[in-house]
């Protein structure tokens, strides 16, 4: 890895942000958040950009319009994975139908993230259970 693989959360709301660092700044990625679709374009344009983790709770224009915009046929485009409530069966499953590679719950995310992360060097995302 050159040190320029990151990590971007797209959320409005901080609380997964240490969550995320703790997780893969070990595995040397950088981890940076986006608030908007124009901060996510500025920072996806630094550097590789290895995973988008898009937060269901945040500003649905925003995320939708990151989601769109990597979903648009770009090549050899990060992985995305949504999290959000998991009684909002409906936010999730239309976050995959958006583009998302997956979309899971809080709790799950909280548990599975250092295997997501570890995951990007192999190549593939876990199934979530």
């Amino acid at each position: 890895m050159d040190g320029s693989d990151k990590i971007i959360l797209v959320a409005q709301d901080l609380f997964f942000l240490p969550r995320v660092y703790n997780a893969a700044t070990p595995q040397g990625y950088e981890v940076a958040q986006a608030q908007t679709a124009d901060r996510f374009r500025d920072l996806h344009a630094e550097g590789r950009t290895a995973l988008v983790l898009v937060d269901l709770a945040g500003d649905a224009a925003e995320w939708r319009a990151v989601v769109e915009r990597l979903s648009s046929g770009e090549a050899g485009r990060p992985r995305i994975v949504a999290f959000g409530n998991h009684a909002d069966e409906q936010a999730l499953e239309q976050a995959v139908t958006l583009g998302c590679d997956s979309a899971l719950s809080n709790a799950e995310l909280s548990r599975d993230m250092v295997k997501i992360i570890e995951s990007l060097d192999r190549g593939g995302l876990p199934c979530p259970d």
